[in-house]
């Protein structure tokens, strides 16, 4: 079943006790699991470990490596990359490749074998989770010290901020509260003494805010901390929000931004990311994880095109029920699928959640099995070197995610719903404890159950919905065909050449429904809730079908009606294909022999 805590609350410190599976054996199913000493809460503060120990380490042990190899795309011979015209000159499109260090080793530029990791996986990206120190000048050092060892390696970091979601408070050594705001919010907010030394780091990314929209959903609550996020929406209405939210975001990226520091988020489910994106932040979403990955992708493709955002994606390891006892949760194929469709879909970073982490310490580790000395790739960590190391090469991508062509738009106000009304998490939108889901806010679950030929269910995006945990494995596959989620703003040129849109969830702006109607002229079908359609066209369409130009419009209280599903038919997918266009180019996913957790990517001209 699924517990009512995460595995936040155990990633501090990580005790290795045992010693590593051999490759073989992990091929074979050995078991993994972990075990942590006491974490940092209410305020304590862990002793950070000594330096001279880590300069006084001997050099790393080379292990012999594995004579097994891990094919990254089971299938024949590679297809030659396509060369769309578009970026045919300027070479093959970038790709930042890192890693999350949560559950430790926390302080990897102090460890004998860090650079040599970095190597060996083509690493260039560190999502490092922040510890603050017993000291301010004991965090100015730490901060330093990480910065020159990732200029040293050639490697960009992130901050991640997660410590403030599990800690009560952190008082600095100058009487200073990081984490509650005088307003009653509580997130992690340095003082701006130490976001200036933040802003002068040289390999510094930016700063993240992990699963920052869950947080805002159940404020805190799982955490026994109950308090408001980056918005307060007590005594506000639900029509608002989207926006108020938005504002809030938009002035703690304004306060980051004196101090040139970019602000990134981390998305456990697949909502808020418009509005993260809209205020300056970037939004990456987790994919594996508890969550339909085609789905939480077209959330953040529709996001990063709305907003000029990138497009960074995680692939998480931590997987559903029995989370305590069951790490990795996701199988080598899943993760090699995630990898796969991140990759080919046109992530413009792609970093994996967790590094080092050992599941009570059985010696199964996460991507690599640490210890003070050495480390041992696992067989996930070899499906990451191989993806990066060889994979990549030969399949670089001359094709960009800002020249999709999208062919269906689900456009929504933000409320914060993914499916939650049957969770062991409060239903509660951006955590106010008199908003809940209902059939308004939910549409756009039905519309995903629509698209995907009924593979998502009408209810839920999420496998943290009880229901859907209790019905079916999780998958990472499902059929879409060019589906993008935008918000109630979107511009009426991310509009054009639709074949599909549908209106769903709480409003929509006057601005983005004048566009609409201009898609619907020009071709468009668009499918809304009757309070969404324009005032000219709402009484006929509760009537049918009523043609507009060279489009037409339907007007229905549900996504699934026979009428809507007759509609829809020959815009939706292939029982086994995920698929979109970018530019001259054609992305496929498919099954392998039907197989839903492994998949393969055909790359081809459009």
């Amino acid at each position: 079943m699924l517990l009512p805590i995460t595995r936040r609350s155990m990633l501090r410190q990580v005790t290795i006790l045992t010693a590593a599976c051999s490759f073989s054996q992990l091929l074979s199913g050995c078991g993994a699991s972990l075990k942590t000493q006491s974490t940092r809460r209410g305020g304590a503060t862990p002793t950070p470990e000594p330096e001279s120990a880590v300069s006084a380490a001997p050099a790393r042990t080379v292990e012999p490596k594995p004579s097994a190899t891990i094919r990254v795309i089971p299938s024949a011979e590679p297809e030659p990359s396509v060369r769309p015209s578009a970026t045919a000159d300027t070479g093959p499109t970038p790709l930042r490749w890192g890693f999350d260090d949560a559950g430790g080793p926390l302080h990897l530029e102090q460890t004998a074998w860090g650079a040599d990791c970095i190597r060996e996986f083509g690493f260039d990206t560190w999502v490092h989770h922040y510890a603050p120190q017993p000291t301010v000048e004991a965090d100015i050092n730490q901060i330093q010290r990480i910065d020159a060892w990732c200029q040293e390696q050639g490697v960009r970091w992130i901050a991640n901020l997660e410590d403030a979601n599990w800690v009560a408070e952190h008082l600095d050594s100058k009487g200073r509260e990081w984490y509650n705001r005088p307003d009653g919010r509580q997130y992690f907010l340095f003082p701006d003494d130490m976001l200036s030394v933040l802003g002068k780091c040289q390999a510094l990314q930016g700063l993240l805010y992990d699963e920052a929209e869950h947080m805002q959903n159940c404020r805190h609550l799982i955490n026994q901390i109950n308090k408001p996020f980056f918005y307060n929406p007590d005594g506000h209405e639900i029509q608002n929000a989207a926006d108020e939210f938005t504002a809030a975001c938009r002035e703690i990226v304004r306060h980051h931004s004196q101090f040139g520091l970019q602000l990134y988020t981390e998305s456990v489910f697949p909502v808020m990311l418009g509005c993260f994106a809209r205020a300056g932040m970037t939004a990456v979403p987790k994919i594996l994880k508890e969550g339909w990955s085609p789905a939480f992708y077209a959330v953040a493709l529709g996001a990063a095109l709305q907003y000029g955002a990138e497009l960074w994606i995680t692939p998480d390891l931590w997987g559903l029920a029995d989370w305590y006892s069951n790490y990795p949760g996701h199988s080598i194929d899943e993760y090699r699928s995630a990898l796969l469709l991140a990759y080919s879909l046109g992530a413009d970073g792609i970093y994996t959640e967790n590094l080092a982490y050992d599941n009570l310490n059985l010696g199964r580790g996460s991507l690599i099995y640490a210890r003070p000395y050495a480390y041992t790739a696992t067989d996930y960590g070899e499906v990451t070197r191989s993806f990066k190391q060889e994979y990549v090469p030969v399949h670089p991508r001359y094709y960009r995610w800002q020249d999709v062509h999208p062919r269906t738009a689900i456009i929504r106000q933000e409320d914060g719903c993914w499916g939650q009304r049957a969770s062991w998490l409060p239903d509660t939108l951006f955590g106010n404890p008199n908003w809940h889901s209902d059939d308004v806010t939910e549409g756009w679950l039905r519309v995903f159950h629509l698209l995907s030929r009924g593979v998502i269910p009408p209810y839920t995006l999420s496998w943290h919905n009880t229901e859907l945990a209790r019905e079916r494995n999780y998958q990472v596959f499902c059929p879409l065909d060019g589906v993008v989620v935008y918000d109630h703003h979107v511009r009426p040129e991310l509009l054009r050449d639709l074949q599909m849109i549908f209106l769903t969830g709480i409003a929509i702006s006057p601005q983005t429904l004048t566009g609409v109607q201009e898609a619907v002229r020009n071709g468009a079908t668009c499918i809304g809730r009757p309070a969404l359609l324009p005032e000219s066209i709402r009484a006929g369409a509760q009537l049918g079908i009523v043609v507009d130009g060279a489009g037409q419009w339907l007007a229905s209280e549900s996504f699934l009606d026979d009428a809507v599903r007759e509609l829809v038919e020959p815009a939706l997918p292939a029982q086994d294909e995920l698929t979109y266009t970018f530019g001259n180019t054609r992305v496929a996913l498919h099954p392998i022999d039907g197989d839903v957790n492994n998949l393969s990517a055909k790359i081809a001209a459009a």
